[in-house]
């Protein structure tokens, strides 16, 4: 019997959070439809499931995003000052449409209470209520024949089941993640692309006007360790209305497929700040939910020194040192290992197990036995 579990999102009582899920046992229905309005889109962000040995199921996470687009003249104009008054930075013809794009997402208005239904295995799901950041979540449990049946290049597909007058189509995908192997999680902001984060004039100039840059080489030194056993999952401080721009801009750059969890930002004239609040009290339960679905995995954990990623990662070493392998800290701050934050950070820990890098190729994932 297919059975539909609500996930209660990881980021719930933050103080940027704006709503969360609801718990409780949701049905399989057959015969309905989406309530998505004309005005309204829904993004589906990309996961991967977990299997259940013991009951040789699999746990596949369903999470996205439902929210009517907005486009305020008023509203970029409020925010066009603050960034040309506070910042110095103006938007350009040739920044114009990034600014545009970006900021309407941010402002976007976040539909609460809605109902989706997806099509997934050949059944219909209908999914918790979305919450008062029109975020929805809940895990769909298939057999293992199932998942089999219905799985391509590692991947089950699904989509928002919506009426006949609905042109448009809203699909996602999640991974079947196997229960060993090894996973990389890593940072996205300095990490595998430039955004300055340590220059607030900077980071805004990266977040809002130019193209999105790569950091060059990760993307390779990625690939080079991906495989069928290789999990990737970004976990980062960007905010969730920056997923479509910044899962585009990965597959352009051609970083292998990976899930995400970023930071809940809720955005107003006021707050624009936020976007340089640390990431410190996320990441942490974000990553510990990782490793907690995938207890017999092993874990690289990869970021940059411009924030507290060595902090984070060398504390979760501590905590999981069975699962957390590999720490991979690119230097963007001009640091030397030797210096006085890194030997107290890893005093007690094998220098085999940590590394500082400039150049991604020198970035070594450990030899797990697989």
């Amino acid at each position: 019997m297919t059975r539909i579990v609500n996930r209660t999102l990881a980021l719930c009582g933050l103080a940027l959070v704006a709503g969360c899920g609801q718990g409780g046992l949701v049905a399989s229905t057959d015969g309905t439809v989406s309530d998505i309005k004309a005005d309204e889109t829904v993004v589906f962000f990309q996961t991967a499931g977990w299997f259940d040995e013991a009951d040789r199921e699999w746990h596949l996470p369903v999470h996205g995003w439902i929210y009517e687009p907005e486009d305020s003249v008023a509203r970029k104009a409020a925010f066009e000052k603050i960034l040309e008054e506070t910042f110095d930075l103006s938007i350009t013809e040739e920044t114009a449409d990034n600014f545009a794009r970006r900021l309407n997402l941010m402002i976007a208005d976040n539909e609460r209470g809605k109902r989706i239904v997806v099509d997934l295995a050949g059944r219909h799901h209908a999914l918790p209520a979305s919450a008062e950041n029109g975020h929805f979540a809940a895990t769909i449990m298939l057999s293992a024949a199932e998942a089999a049946a219905h799985a391509e290049n590692g991947l089950i597909r699904y989509a928002a089941v919506t009426g006949d007058d609905e042109s448009r189509h809203f699909e996602g995908t999640v991974r079947l993640l196997r229960p060993d192997g090894i996973s990389v999680i890593s940072d996205i902001d300095d990490t595998v692309k430039i955004s300055m984060v340590g220059d607030h004039r900077a980071l805004l100039e990266q977040t809002f006007l130019l193209d999105f840059a790569a950091v060059p080489g990760m993307a390779q030194r990625y690939r080079d360790w991906s495989s069928a056993v290789t999990g990737f999952h970004f976990v980062s401080s960007s905010p969730w209305q920056l997923y479509e721009p910044l899962h585009e801009f990965l597959v352009a750059n051609g970083f292998p497929w990976a899930t995400f969890s970023l930071k809940a930002v809720r955005f107003r004239d006021e707050t624009l700040l936020d976007l340089f609040r640390e990431g410190t009290e996320t990441k942490p339960a974000a990553i510990r939910t990782i490793l907690d679905r995938y207890p017999k995995r092993k874990f690289v954990l990869v970021g940059d020194s411009g924030e507290q990623d060595p902090e984070v990662y060398a504390a979760l070493m501590r905590e999981r040192p069975l699962q957390v392998v590999k720490i991979g800290i690119r230097n963007v701050t001009g640091e030397s290992a030797a210096d006085a934050r890194y030997t107290a950070l890893f005093e007690d820990i094998d220098p085999a197990r940590w590394q500082l890098f400039e150049d991604p190729q020198k970035l070594a994932l450990p030899d797990v036995g697989n």
